[in-house]
């Protein structure tokens, strides 16, 4: 088979390495791609927005199955388009996208299916909001999240702790429209507190099958301090969720969200990624809420997630895209993968690219060690930054503390001119909660 990814980033060149080890491929062609991606695939420069040269590549090039990497085309509806012209995507229609695509259509749809999450309320104006908040935060005054509707490059959901922030947050979203169009509705909602945990699954509207969870580290600074970013690194499993907790999860969340996609009619087929609070983990009354649902592969989740599944990826896309999956059995490997996101200094704000990377070839010698370019220009043999987050340095071990450890090991051996990273990836399930 002829596979296309679509993507850019580290989640793509991961879905990219893990199906160049499918028997089934004869060839992996990228959309755009990245320097390291190029090593495995064949990487075509051409914009998302430019369907009819991607139909026509496909056409050319004979590709059986496209792989959506980003959340934008999805909600875009890329799948739709392709569909049309009787090409496989594996990833959710338009509409489906709206789990992701929109935060007003996702809370309406877990209110409406029993699906936890926390009390909310929808404003259409600023005016409306401001009245929320009033009460939002009489009711709540530990504090509330304001969250724009809409796409925001995963910057649209703020912590408010006091009346105040609140209202100048609605207004930088509806007023000032930081976020454009994705800023017309907020949803505000209780803050909940806890711990955050992320399962993917595959989705082909009858069954659903789980991967191994994680946990992503969202704000740039150690200790989960400053602005959220596209996420600063992740490991799975996580160690302190128990078998209990599990079962919470698989039967509130993941049931809940399967009976939801039949009974509505909405159907849904590709991955689905729950993110997730756990309020009083590791108690009895321990409880798992949604925070968020999306429509693809998380990042930087995927890149500590496929290195631990054995089962062959192509072969569960196919399955899914053929609404099979009720015969497939997922199997992993018994380690811990633990992932250090290399960033440019300066991001998630302004940032220089273009500069050298060194130590690649040392590192990839390395055992245990997987590296996976996110923003990355090759030129002749040398790699340069091209983007915020450059680099995803992967540790497998059979506990997670070497796992951590063999990650930053190869952290240490990799330079660029400001490279930055946390410092403290994977810390927190080192400690018994």
């Amino acid at each position: 088979m002829n596979v296309l990814v679509l993507g850019s980033g580290g989640r793509e060149h991961t879905i990219v390495w893990k199906l160049s080890q499918s028997t089934d491929i004869n060839k992996i062609y990228c959309i755009p791609g990245n320097g390291g991606i190029a090593n495995l695939a064949e990487c075509v420069d051409i914009k998302f927005s430019e369907l009819d040269k991607i139909y026509e590549f496909i056409k050319t090039n004979k590709i059986d199955i496209v792989v959506v990497g980003p959340e934008q085309p999805l909600v875009d509806g890329i799948k739709d388009f392709f569909e049309e012209k009787k090409v496989p995507v594996f990833g959710p229609t338009k509409l489906q996208a709206q789990l992701e695509g929109s935060k007003v259509f996702a809370k309406l749809f877990m209110k409406d299916y029993d699906i936890p999450t926390a009390d909310f309320n929808i404003a259409e104006s600023y005016q409306q909001a401001k009245k929320i908040l009033c009460d939002m935060f009489e009711k709540y005054p530990d504090g509330v999240v304001v969250k724009a509707d809409g796409l925001a490059a995963g910057k649209g959901a703020v912590v408010c702790d006091s009346l105040q922030q609140a209202e100048k947050v609605v207004y930088d979203m509806m007023v000032n429209k930081v976020f454009g169009r994705s800023g017309e509705k907020v949803v505000i909602e209780k803050k909940l507190s806890g711990v955050e945990l992320s399962v993917i699954a595959f989705c082909d509207g009858e069954t659903i099958l789980p991967l191994t969870h994680s946990q992503d580290h969202k704000q740039v600074y150690d200790g989960d301090r400053g602005p959220n970013t596209g996420g600063m690194g992740a490991y799975s499993p996580v160690p302190f969720v128990s078998k209990r907790l599990e079962e919470k999860i698989y039967t509130q969340v993941i049931q809940n969200f399967l009976k939801g996609v039949k009974s509505s009619g909405l159907g849904y087929n590709g991955i689905i990624y729950f993110g997730l609070m756990v309020e009083n983990i590791g108690k009895e009354n321990e409880q798992p809420y949604v925070l968020e649902f999306n429509c693809r592969f998380g990042d930087p989740e995927t890149q500590v997630v496929l290195p631990l599944l054995e089962t062959d990826l192509l072969k569960i896309i196919v399955a899914t895209l053929e609404k099979k999956l009720n015969n497939c059995l997922l199997s992993f490997v018994k380690k811990y993968a633990c992932c250090v996101v290399l960033a440019s200094q300066g991001y998630p704000g302004n940032y220089d690219t273009g500069k050298k990377i060194l130590g690649l070839e040392t590192v990839n010698n390395m055992n245990n060690v997987l590296v996976f370019h996110a923003g990355t220009k090759k030129v002749a043999d040398d790699y340069y930054t091209s983007g915020g987050r450059v680099l995803g340095v992967v540790g497998l071990a059979d506990n997670l503390s070497v796992a951590i450890d063999t990650a930053y090991s190869a952290v240490e051996k990799i330079m660029f001119e400001n490279k930055y990273y946390r410092k403290d990836i994977g810390k927190k399930g080192l400690v018994s909660c």
